[in-house]
């Protein structure tokens, strides 16, 4: 069964529609990225599926659960970061989780020390919030997130100001909570950790989704690229190849053909007394795909 399941979501707000017909599900353990321009729709289609703010049309399901006619039932194994994670600095991280745990039934203190190692709080746990690092406090917002065993975990920029050291421990700790079977939806500008963490990507734009698909697909391009370098780049465009191309430098060109065909362009090449050094397939990050497929809003 799916763990969420959201049906054509519609948000209008007067007369200005924000976002529509978004549907999309995730599984148990799936990792899935959710990118899109600013003001794209990213927040108010997390704020929706967490009842934050009311359907204009459409049906959220958390674990089955119509999250408007049983919201209770629905969120109760939901847990989420949505913008910045709050904390009281002047409290312990151990007194911030157990005010956490208060919304809850049944969490005990060894519940909480055992959430506290799970993000690798142990230590400083007792300490208060105010001397945690960013990441350490970044941490701490997941552990309350998690801290209600929760089916699906929604993360609004998880490593947003984080240095390389708590990208990484932030990376590692949303792969360990997937492989506990957590389905976790993540929204990021963020689009080489997207690369590193997800399994999936949905994509939106000016309120719609654009693209729901695998890293690797979404990365793929109808018009394939490869890198030739070659003694030189001379009157290349006397040559009737038949494909586009950009000369990069002296001795380097950008040809946009499919590796299909790419054997016919080196052909052409040799036989107009041109020296073929390296061919190199040119892969697309994820950043590449997102400006080539989906670029800037163009809502006023």
């Amino acid at each position: 069964m799916e763990v969420l399941k959201c049906e054509k979501l519609k948000k209008k707000i007067k007369n200005k529609v924000i976002v529509e017909d978004i549907s999309f599900s995730l599984k148990k353990g799936d990792i899935v990225g959710f990118i899109g321009p600013n003001g794209a729709g990213k927040t108010t289609t997390i704020k929706l599926i967490l009842g934050l703010m009311k359907l204009t049309d459409g049906k959220v399901y958390i674990n089955g659960y119509d999250i408007q006619k049983d919201f209770i039932k629905a969120i109760e194994r939901v847990g989420a970061i949505v913008e910045t994670p709050d904390a009281y600095m002047y409290l312990s991280g151990y007194d911030n989780l157990k005010l956490a745990a208060n919304n809850y039934k049944n969490i005990c203190k060894d519940k909480i020390y055992e959430i506290a190692k799970i993000v690798g709080l142990e230590n400083r746990i007792k300490d208060k919030v105010s001397t945690y690092s960013l990441g350490m406090r970044q941490r701490l917002g997941i552990a309350e997130a998690i801290i209600n065993e929760p089916e699906l975990l929604i993360l609004d920029e998880p490593t947003n100001g984080l240095d390389i050291e708590g990208i990484i421990e932030i990376r590692n700790l949303i792969k360990k909570l997937s492989k506990a079977g957590i389905a976790i939806l993540i929204s990021s500008h963020n689009l080489n950790e997207i690369d590193k963490l997800c399994n999936r990507i949905i994509a939106i734009k000016n309120g719609k989704i654009i693209a729901d698909d695998t890293i690797e697909n979404f990365k793929s391009t109808t018009t394939e690229i490869h890198i030739l370098e070659l003694d030189r780049v001379e009157n290349l465009d006397k040559i009737n190849l038949g494909f586009k191309f950009e000369i990069i430098n002296k001795n380097t060109v950008k040809m946009y053909v499919s590796k299909d065909t790419i054997s016919e362009v080196i052909q052409k090449l040799i036989q107009n007394k041109y020296q073929v050094f390296s061919v190199k397939e040119e892969i697309l990050t994820s950043e590449d795909a997102f400006m080539k497929k989906v670029g800037e809003n163009t809502i006023d």
